[in-house]
């Protein structure tokens, strides 16, 4: 292994030394050495320099560089020419003390010369000192480090020199022959030189930026005070002055008893950061100041105390930027042990990373049992995680934030989610990161938190299947992915038709069961690969990918049409659907997801209108009936009020004597600019809107009336067909009750008959079993509509008061060419009669398909044959000339 460098090798010690001593953290440590205004130097016990502030290498003239790391008397060699360098060895002699006493030792005064670098070599420049070696012990009491910190008192021993050479000079020129003339001269340079050095020196100590005083004789009296000083203890009269007189706020702070002690004992005190209380303006309040400074014992030549020499620095800045930083750090402290974080610190010029105890502990190790490197980080990270995680710290490298997301494995062999946030926390001269400090947060709990939202706002909660938000992100995704590899995506819009009735009659536990089980069979016709979604009520899609041909997306609608026609067992019950599907294709009908969306949905409406129970593909016509859905949807609001509406009566005849024996009353719409619309066009928009009901009551009152008003013509009751929508059904309001509103006119139950589909008796619920009584116990009959066409049980006629069964007319359009359809419609009747039953044929347009349902024992036929749909005013026309032609009409017209 490579050697460290000499400063690497420094701070590696400083650390050590500092780590095993917790009450001196090394961030505190090191910002008090760099913010000290005094001198200062870490010396190891070896005597190699550890660390230096700024104040101690302007004293010294020397750069950072040129003494960290190297051995003391290496740094600062002592003059050559200065005998047996007694100097050095007083200064190792009073370091040894300090080590082996655990004591301050001081050096008085010491003759220590520095070199000065010049173009013609080193150069000895002669200065005085005064020096404090304090020691710093670990918690087992043994020396780890000593606080070199010499006081530069240079200038005091010159100007005593300048006075003794004056002195001497003057005494010399009395004793020396020569004329009396010669002897003033020489007395007057010498006060000249002499009266210059003491404005010189004077100048110099004035502005000195450390306070400087010097306490003379038995009372301790003033006899020279800097600027500094008064700045400290406030413009007062000093000089001359007995120090217990001048400040004497300071008698009951304890610095006159210290102040005595130096005198008394002959040994320096050196104070660090000690409070002080000073009256600094007449009459006005304390001030508290701190202070580090040294009471420097002077002597007279018999060896005795003759005065002291104070010098010190006003540190009050600094100790309250101190504390300041202490209560940040304690701060920052609390909040990272109450976030329960852990901590790190990456050493950029060892590669040494301090992790702290949390931070063993989030992965589930105790404190001994992680190295302390980077790589015993970097290895854990996830390995899906390890390139970006490590491309993030290497930014922040760079000036960038630290804030990264990953995984990292745990003791017990899992993988935890952690958040890793880090700053560079120092640089070298040059503005390089040598140290990242960062922090660790558990974040797993969230992850899953994040994950189960992210689930919930992704997914419906009924099917588990993608819903509309994912659904969009998911089309948009195989959109661009289409886009690039030039293949085809087929978007599917799926409705489930006659799921609104299921719901109603069967309830929303019902109906919440059968939209489970429609997801799992849609599901189950799709590859993997491709998208299920529940867009909401009973829309689903599906995205087919990667397509080659249109025959895999015919045959996939195809698998979902059948799978949905099978019979839903719901608990107790049974329910039928089915299913219309839209289907446009990319890029052939769009580019955009949103067009895809309004295509497929475009498309499913049209094949809903074809007869649902089948599927469409896109084309461009469908915009234009799209549209044409939205214009007519809206116009219909307006239709009833408008008086647009108008119900027209086809008779119904008794196919054994040909008379009209009741009418079915047809709804018709007459556009103001569209002219006649056909019911196969509005009656679902009107259904899909909720007019439903309110045009269905119209209708019925309108029947009721014509009923009332034909009844009084004929002497007797006249039966109108009224059809009822399942969706007249399932309404909650509180709408006309038909029973009561023909009891009200006094109306028999027989002059209505309501005709509904099998979709009602299908997926019936309790309410619509209710009204099905209500209607059989106020004589109202019941027609079931288009028989044969649909889910036709024998258990629901038998179940229920059905009175007629209608033959749809798909099966009598083809009665007499196809043997089929007559075996179809020759059964329904013979079953009718046999449960009691009256049969009703519609679409009768031939004699020949009068007659074969005539002879098949059919009781009551519709059709154009007979009449068209017509106004109430023509319908009279035809009863009249009825009567006119057939004496026997009356007795016709009597209702089974």
């Amino acid at each position: 292994m490579k050697p460290l460098p000499l400063h690497r090798e420094s701070g590696r010690r400083l650390r050590c030394a500092m780590s095993s001593n917790p009450s001196i953290p090394i961030a505190d440590a090191a910002a008090v050495l760099k913010a000290a205004p005094y001198p200062f130097l870490l010396l190891a016990t070896d005597l190699i320099i550890i660390d230096v502030n700024a104040a101690y290498l302007r004293t010294a003239g020397r750069s950072r560089e040129e003494v960290v790391g190297r051995h003391i008397f290496d740094a600062f060699p002592a003059n050559p020419n200065e005998p047996a360098n007694n100097n050095q060895e007083a200064i190792r002699a009073s370091i040894e003390h300090a080590i082996q006493t655990s004591q301050p030792d001081t050096i008085m005064a010491l003759r220590y010369s520095i070199s000065r670098q010049t173009p013609d070599g080193p150069v000895f420049e002669e200065r005085y000192w005064s020096i404090v070696h304090t020691p710093i012990l670990d918690d087992q009491g043994n020396v780890k480090l000593v606080i070199h910190n010499p006081i530069e008192v240079t200038e005091l021993y010159t100007l005593k020199n300048a006075l003794g050479v004056a002195t001497g000079d003057y005494d010399f020129g009395l004793l020396t022959e020569g004329s009396i003339l010669s002897h003033g001269q020489l007395l007057e340079e010498s006060n000249r030189k002499l009266a210059e050095e003491r404005t010189r020196l004077r100048r110099v100590f004035e502005q000195a930026p450390g306070f400087i005083a010097i306490l003379h004789g038995p009372e301790s009296t003033y006899e020279i005070v800097n600027e500094a000083y008064y700045q400290l203890v406030g413009h007062r009269e000093l000089i001359g002055k007995p120090v217990r007189e001048a400040v004497s706020e300071l008698e009951a702070q304890g610095y006159f008893a210290l102040l005595d002690q130096v005198i008394a004992s002959g040994e320096p005190f050196v104070g660090h950061e000690m409070r002080v209380q000073l009256q600094r303006t007449p009459g006005g309040p304390m001030a508290e100041r701190y202070i580090d400074f040294l009471f420097q014992p002077l002597f007279a030549p018999d060896g005795t105390v003759s005065g002291v020499f104070i010098q010190g620095h006003d540190i009050t800045e600094q100790k309250r930027a101190k504390e300041a930083l202490e209560i940040s750090n304690e701060r920052w402290k609390l909040a990272i042990e109450g976030a329960r974080d852990g901590v790190w610190d990456w050493n950029l010029r060892t590669n040494e990373v301090a992790y702290s105890k949390r931070w063993k502990e989030i992965l589930g190790y105790t404190e001994d049992e992680i190295d302390n490197t980077y790589d015993e980080w970097a290895n854990r990270i996830h390995p899906d995680d390890r390139q970006t995680a490590l491309a993030q710290l290497q930014a922040s490298i760079r000036g960038q934030p630290y804030h990264s997301e990953h995984r990292l494995r745990c003791k017990d062999g899992n993988w935890k989610w952690v958040l890793a946030r880090a700053v560079v926390g120092g640089r070298d001269e040059a503005g390089r990161p040598t140290r990242i400090t960062g922090t660790l947060s558990d974040i797993s709990q969230k992850k899953e938190s994040d994950e189960l939202i992210w689930h919930h706002a992704s997914f419906d909660s009924l099917t588990g299947l993608p819903n509309r938000r994912l659904f969009r992100d998911r089309l948009e995704q195989e959109v661009r992915k289409a886009h690039r590899s030039g293949s085809e995506v087929a978007l599917f819009f799926i409705d489930l038709d006659r799921f609104k009735e299921v719901n109603d009659l069967l309830g929303h536990d019902a109906g919440d069961l059968l939209l489970k089980q429609v997801g799992e069979r849609v599901n189950a016709c799709v590859r993997d690969s491709d998208t299920v979604a529940r867009l909401g009520g009973d829309e689903f899609t599906v995205i087919l990918t990667e397509l080659n041909d249109q025959t895999h997306v015919e045959r996939i609608a195809e698998k979902i049409i059948a799978a949905l026609a099978r019979p839903f067992r719901l608990s107790e019950e049974v329910a039928h659907i089915s299913a219309s599907i839209g289907i446009t294709l990319y890029p052939n009908d769009a580019g955009e997801p949103e067009e895809l969306i309004r295509n497929a949905d475009q498309a499913m409406y049209t094949a809903k209108a074809a007869g649902r129970n089948q599927f469409r593909y896109f084309t461009r016509s469908m915009q234009q009936e799209a549209y044409r859905r939205l214009r007519l949807g809206r116009d219909l609001r307006k239709a009833l009020s408008g008086g647009q509406l108008q119900v027209h009566y086809q008779p119904v005849v008794d196919l054994s004597s040909r008379h009209i024996v009741k009418a079915e009353a047809l709804l018709r719409w007459h556009h103001p600019k569209l002219g006649m619309v056909q019911p196969s066009q509005f009656i679902p928009l009107a259904e899909e809107s909720g007019l439903i009901n309110d045009i269905g009551d119209w209708v019925f009152k309108e029947a009721v009336s014509w009923s009332q008003r034909w009844r009084e013509r004929t002497g007797q009751a006249f039966q109108i067909s009224v059809n009822r929508s399942p969706v007249q059904f399932l309404s909650k309001s509180n709408r006309t009750s038909w029973a009561s509103f023909l009891e009200e006119l006094s109306l028999p139950g027989n002059s209505i008959s309501v005709e509904i589909t099998e979709g009602v008796l299908l997926n019936v619920s309790p309410a619509v079993a209710d009204t099905l009584l209500q209607y059989r116990d106020a004589g109202i009959q019941v027609a079931l509509d288009d028989f044969g066409t649909g889910y036709s049980s024998m258990t629901y006629l038998k179940k229920f008061d059905i009175d007629y069964l209608k033959i749809d007319q798909s099966f009598v359009q083809d009665i007499e060419t196809n043997t089929g359809s007559r075996a179809i419609a020759e059964s329904i009747i013979v079953m009718a009669h046999k449960l009691g039953l009256k049969v009703i044929a519609e679409g009768i347009e031939t004699a020949g398909q009068e007659e074969i349902l005539r002879s098949a024992g059919c009781d009551y036929g519709q059709g154009y044959l007979f009449s068209k749909a017509v106004p109430p005013a023509t319908f009279e026309q035809l009863l009249a000339s009825e009567s006119a032609t057939s004496s026997s009409s009356e007795t016709g017209r009597r209702i089974h």
